[in-house]
């Protein structure tokens, strides 16, 4: 078993969700991940990663979902949303439900670049 590791940067409005998927498995295919694991994390302060059916109104109904749950600290909210995601990689593809998508959250309302580190860990190709 090997590990990998990667420091993803992405642009954010500041207020807003990303659905990354196709950016991760890119990277899990050119990493020449087989078999394993693949753990996702933020310390962005506002921001999570979560795996959720992803849609338009996403962040309009987490919204909402944050105010009914009197979540009205960014740092509570992460405790909600969470700060990072496991998934794992089977024949080289991530093993997602059929609708699941890894999405990048920001609630900052801080404009700029924001950072997820991706963690590989199991049987590349060639070991």
């Amino acid at each position: 078993m090997d590990l990998k590791m990667y420091r993803l940067t992405f642009e954010s409005k500041g207020y807003e969700a990303q659905d990354i998927t196709a950016h991760i498995a890119n990277v899990i295919r050119e990493s020449g991940l087989v078999n394993g694991i693949a753990v996702l994390y933020t310390n962005e302060r506002g921001c999570s990663v979560t795996e959720i059916e992803y849609e338009p109104e996403l962040l309009a109904d987490l919204e909402q979902l944050l105010h009914r749950v009197g979540c009205v600290d960014k740092s509570l909210c992460n405790v909600i949303i969470g700060k990072n995601v496991f998934v794992p990689v089977v024949k080289g593809s991530m093993f997602l439900g059929q609708f699941k998508r890894i999405v990048f959250v920001d609630i900052s309302r801080i404009e700029g670049s924001k950072s997820v580190v991706l963690v590989l860990e199991g049987v590349f190709k060639g070991n």
